[in-house]
């Protein structure tokens, strides 16, 4: 995470909270039978959403950047490696 808090995009405290989140909905949503190809691009979207709800409710008007953060939290908590790896139809072993 020393990566996204370089980029500056958002406090200590935000990383946090949008990360708890993104995490526990994830998992959530692995219970639901989804495809596993499906979670990391749905756990950035859920990052997505979750750094656009973290901006409003610490009143930050740089939405874009909340949207940013929270789209690479969501890659990073799902392993965005994996996404590619699923739609490739490649299975390493």
């Amino acid at each position: 995470m020393d990566f996204i808090q370089n980029l500056n995009l958002g406090t200590t405290a935000q990383i946090s909270l949008i990360l708890a989140v993104v995490f526990c909905l994830t998992q959530a949503v692995k219970q639901t039978g989804i495809e596993n190809r499906w979670m990391p691009w749905l756990s950035m979207v859920i990052g997505v959403v979750a750094g656009l709800v973290s901006a409003l409710l610490i009143s930050d008007a740089n939405y874009l950047s909340s949207g940013v953060l929270g789209l690479l939290i969501g890659g990073f908590t799902s392993g965005l490696f994996d996404g590619f790896k699923g739609f490739s139809g490649k299975d390493e072993k």
